[in-house]
């Protein structure tokens, strides 16, 4: 698993690529999210159109981050999605949890 974090004008965007299997891989993207959040950054576009593959640990990981922007009176949403992952948030009804957007620039546009 590989990740960006780059700051647009009123968002954090994440952008995750590659296989997301384990929690040692995320250990990085973990620890600079919670910097984040506790830098009082708290809206966040994450963009998973280039990420492959990911099972429960990665979904894991995607609802503790969720968890932590709301906590901290912000949103996350997810902009761009792999054909793959979007039928695994289905089957697991996470797509009702999360806002999913078909591209960035929607997303972006929701924030």
């Amino acid at each position: 698993m590989e990740y960006t974090i780059t700051n647009q004008a009123n968002y954090t965007q994440i952008n995750v690529s590659g296989r997301l299997i384990e929690k040692s891989q995320a250990e990085p993207l973990i620890k600079e999210f919670e910097q984040l959040n506790n830098s009082g950054n708290n809206k966040y576009l994450m963009s998973l159109a280039e990420l492959e593959y990911v099972n429960s640990t990665g979904l894991n990981l995607l609802i503790g981050m969720f968890t932590q922007a709301r906590n901290a009176g912000g949103e996350l949403v997810i902009g761009g999605i792999s054909p793959k992952v979007k039928k695994l948030m289905v089957m697991t009804k996470l797509d009702s949890i999360f806002k999913i957007h078909d591209s960035v620039e929607e997303a972006a546009e929701s924030l």
